[in-house]
């Protein structure tokens, strides 16, 4: 049961994770990534997300424990709700990417 909750969380957390990302770059606009912006990676890490999600999702046997399992996805749903909520209002990284810093001038 504890891999069920485990995995229903991560499914959860990913998938509202991953929804921004996919919606915004989806309609061309762009959300800040660690890889860098445009709406092409926004959809990309978006669809990461996602797979990850599915893939956590299959693995996580909820049928063998519905409740728990959906309750774990509820609460990681939420959870990654309420940190977007409380953080992207401001740009957390600031215009930096993992592969190039933009100049300072």
């Amino acid at each position: 049961m504890l891999t069920t909750v485990l995995l229903a969380l991560v499914a959860g957390f990913f998938i509202g994770n991953g929804l921004p990302y996919f919606m915004l770059g989806s309609t061309g606009r762009t959300n800040p990534t660690p890889f860098g912006q445009s709406a092409t990676v926004n959809v990309v890490v978006g669809w990461v997300a996602f797979v990850i999600a599915a893939i956590s999702w299959r693995y996580a046997q909820v049928s063998g424990h519905p409740l728990p399992g959906y309750a774990a996805a509820a609460v990681g749903l939420l959870a990654v709700g309420l940190i977007h909520a409380r953080n992207w209002h401001n740009n957390p990284w600031r215009n930096r990417t993992l592969f190039h810093r933009r100049d300072q001038s």
